[in-house]
């Protein structure tokens, strides 16, 4: 009689938990598992998203560098509407970005410095990693110093943090310098380039020797 009673009060106690506790377990289950049900949609949205920024940006790529006997204007008319899509709707991505870079340089081989800096501008708004930043300061003070814009490109060389891509930004502040006629910086930018990598390119060590031999 008392495993009877035992057992009876047993489940009265389960009836009374379940009473007070029930509708509180069931919402923890359910909020469970709408989290759950959740994050693997979002997690399969986010796959989805990258698969279309994906495919578009390769889209650009084949439209950029076109096939013999491609259409050209209708090719530019395309790139642009591309990357100006991937912008626009996949402006998070690493795709939209690395669109900006592509369409920068298609700009500058046209000429249209205006256009490229406008790329790299917008690039420069949304980039938050040190490598991304470091590439684009560098592209955009090339641009800078075509247009004699020297100040303004020195000024940018001064965003680069990546010590592989100092190299190369020494080696344009060097040439910057040059061009300014002040060879005593132009020289000490490129030793410090060298200092970098002793590996450095042949063509620095070729505007430091040619430097050195001017001044002699």
């Amino acid at each position: 009689m008392n495993e009877v009673r035992t057992d009876e009060e047993q489940v009265e106690a389960l009836k009374t938990w379940w009473k007070e506790n029930g509708k509180s377990l069931v919402i923890m289950i359910v909020v469970a598992l709408v989290a759950v049900y959740g994050f693997k949609a979002w997690q399969q949205q986010a796959i989805d998203t990258s698969e279309k920024a994906s495919a578009m940006y390769q889209q650009l790529i084949d439209v950029v560098v076109p096939t013999a006997g491609a259409n050209s204007s209708e090719n530019v008319a395309t790139s642009k509407h591309l990357a100006e899509t991937l912008r626009q709707e996949y402006g998070d991505s690493q795709y939209a970005k690395f669109s900006a870079l592509l369409m920068a340089k298609v700009a500058v081989n046209a000429g249209d410095f205006d256009k490229a800096e406008e790329e790299l501008d917008w690039l420069l708004s949304v980039a938050e990693k040190p490598m991304l930043i470091s590439i684009v300061s560098i592209r955009k003070a090339q641009i800078l110093a075509e247009q004699d814009k020297f100040s303004e490109a020195l000024a940018l060389l001064k965003n680069v943090s990546i010590e592989a891509l100092k190299v190369q930004s020494m080696e344009l502040e060097g040439d910057i310098y040059l061009a300014q006629g002040d060879k005593s910086k132009a020289r000490s930018a490129y030793e410090k380039a060298i200092a970098i990598n002793s590996a450095s390119t042949p063509i620095l060590s070729m505007k430091l020797n040619d430097l050195t031999t001017e001044e002699g």
